[in-house]
Parts: structure tokens; sequence; C-alpha cells
């Protein structure tokens, strides 16, 4: 392990969501606001995009972990392979319906899921439904079921908000269902950070790490810019192994050498 030998309290580069070292450019700050105001304002469905490793599960769970607990019931649905009942199943487990003595009744789960949405309304509480990778749903049937959940409303009010997030194929499947893409009420696209966002993301994870003293080079930033194209998965892969390659060779600075060795030994794709 290297926290030792770079002096850090944990390790700055795992790739996995962390609201410790959440990182937030304006652009980022606006995309949750734009995201959280239309789940607080029941607007229907929303849709999240963004490439593999830009954000997309970070920002969703740091919306979520930002909604009022006690106002929203959840159905976070990460595995989203599913057909249309098996999808319309795993949501009323999500919200803790007990529902396996029908799960292959179609006719069941959805009049369970609306006695449940019913009451939720009548107690001043909201149901958001959100799909992770939505763009792995298998074929239309299951996304044509998700829209038809947006048909439960109690006079102008959703009963459910539906938030799909997904990779940017996502937006042609949901145009392939006119229906659906005109219930769209916002979308939204996360991107890659540019160089200078790259560089103070960089130095942000370093510094929540624990990092006393300056590491890194800017030619460094510049050379990690050039192989990663500012996608943050990509970035945490190189940089945490820069950082091993730095302690095996004693080196006290992550300089463009050691970079470039780095990417020599370890390419990232």
């Amino acid at each position: 392990m290297y926290l030792e030998h770079w002096n850090l309290d944990d390790f700055p580069f795992d790739n996995i969501p962390s609201s410790h070292f959440y990182y937030e450019t304006d652009d980022h700050r606006l995309l949750c606001e734009d995201l959280y105001d239309a789940i607080i304002r029941r607007r229907g469905a929303v849709v999240l995009t963004g490439n593999i490793g830009c954000g997309k599960t970070t920002t969703i769970q740091r919306v979520l972990l930002d909604l009022p607990q006690e106002r929203f019931d959840i159905a976070l649905i990460n595995f989203s392979s599913l057909s249309a009942i098996e999808m319309l199943f795993e949501i009323t487990q999500q919200l803790g319906l007990k529902t396996k003595k029908v799960r292959q009744d179609k006719n069941a789960l959805l009049q369970a899921f609306q006695e449940h949405l019913t009451n939720n309304a009548a107690h001043d509480r909201d149901t958001l439904i959100c799909i992770d990778e939505a763009q792995s749903i298998p074929d239309t049937a299951t996304l044509e079921e998700l829209r038809m959940l947006l048909n439960f409303q109690l006079g102008d009010r959703f009963l459910i908000t539906l938030l799909l997030v997904g990779q940017p194929e996502l937006q042609q499947q949901i145009a392939d269902i006119p229906q659906l893409q005109q219930r769209i009420a916002l979308n939204v696209h996360i991107g890659k950070l540019n160089i200078q966002h790259t560089m103070h993301y960089l130095l942000h994870r370093l510094q929540k790490a624990g990092c006393k003293q300056p590491i890194l080079t800017k030619q460094a930033v510049t050379e990690i810019y050039q192989n990663t194209q500012g996608i943050p998965r990509l970035i945490n892969h190189l940089m945490d192994r820069c950082l091993l390659v730095g302690m095996r060779t004693d080196a006290t600075i992550i300089n463009q050498k050691l970079v470039k060795s780095t990417m020599q030994r370890y390419p990232i794709s």
C-alpha cells in the first residue's frame, strides 16, 4: 500500500461513489439543482445521460441524499436488464410491498402498487422510481410499462417521479417511444471534465485524502488529461496506478515521466 509513502490518510482514487471525495463543478451543481427541482416539483419523467465513467451514479446518489427523507419513498433499481413484469415486481420490492406471492400476476402487482401510491399521497409522501443503467433495459415493452406508471395521477399531480439514468444510447431508446419522450419533463447530460477541472479534481481528491504538500506537476496533469480525456473513472484508475508506481520507485513527486511510464505498464481503456 502506498498511503505511508505519500503521507495519505485514505486512498484518494478508489472507483466507488463517495460523498467525501465528491468534486462539483459549476455545471455539476446546476445539473444537480435541475434534477432536485424536477423531483421536488413532481414533474413526471426525468432523464440523465452521460458517457461511461463520467459520474452519473455519483451524481444521482448526491441528489437522492439531498431529498428530504421523511417525504420520499424511493425505489432504486441498479440492475435494469429486466422484463416488464420483472421490473414491476422489483419496484414493488424496493418500496417494501409484500408481493412475492403475486410476482407473476401483473394485475395484482399493479393493484398493490396503486394502493401504495395512494396511501403515500394521503400522507404527503412522494414516490420516486430511479432506474440506473437504464440503457440496459432489454426491450421497449419494459420502457412502455414504466411509461404507463406515469398514468397514476391524482388530479393534476403525478403519483410517481420516474428518473431514468443511462448512457447516451438511452436517448434513442426513449425516442423510439414517442409517448414516453413527450412525458420527459427534464433531459440533462453530464459531460467530461476539461483540463482545468481535471486539475482541480485531482487536487481536491488528494487534499481530501490528507495530502499536505504538492506531489503533482502541471505537466503530469496535462499527461493525465490527454490519456483520460477528462473521464473521472479513467482519471481515478490512472492516478491510483501512478501513486503505486511512485511508491515502488521511491518518487517524491508525480511528474510527466512517471505518468508515461505508468501508462506503459498499466494501459487504461
